[in-house]
């Protein structure tokens, strides 16, 4: 049992560690980690994303999201614009500066992410994807089964 418990160890530390990088990465480019998240949600979501929809994708608090939200607003690269599917909600739009700005830091971070890629090789690359989904699936089960316990 200590030996699964250090592999709990390292594993999450090696989770806490890629979540770091990120972060210093996000900083060196003069913004948060949670700005890079909202900004990968709303142009992958080509421009038009709802606030909910961010924090259910990175299960960020709601009141974190709204801080990024208004920073991005003054910074002038965020509007808000009323939702066609319901006029409670507010899409968040991109603006020029926004489009021109998220465009440079998603190709950067594509970029960056590509050469540690190559660098990692197709073959282990798929393997960690394929690996880190199977851990992901078998955390989910154990959690399902011990809540119907």
């Amino acid at each position: 049992m200590e030996k699964l418990y250090q592999l709990s160890d390292s594993y999450n530390a090696i989770w806490l560690e890629t979540s770091q990088l990120y972060e210093a990465w996000a900083r060196q480019r003069g913004i948060s980690f949670y700005e890079l998240l909202v900004i990968l949600s709303i142009t992958e979501a080509d421009g038009k994303v709802l606030q909910k929809d961010i924090c259910q994708r990175f299960t960020i608090p709601k009141q974190t999201v709204n801080t990024v939200i208004k920073t991005l607003i003054r910074k002038g690269w965020l509007e808000l614009e009323v939702s066609e599917q319901d006029r409670r909600s507010r899409n968040l739009c991109l603006t020029a500066e926004g489009r021109e700005n998220t465009a440079q830091i998603v190709q950067e971070l594509q970029n960056h992410e590509a050469q540690v890629w190559l660098q990692l090789g197709l073959d282990r690359a798929e393997h960690l994807i394929e690996y880190t989904a199977l851990y992901n699936r078998y955390f989910r089960e154990v959690s399902d089964k011990n809540a119907r316990s």
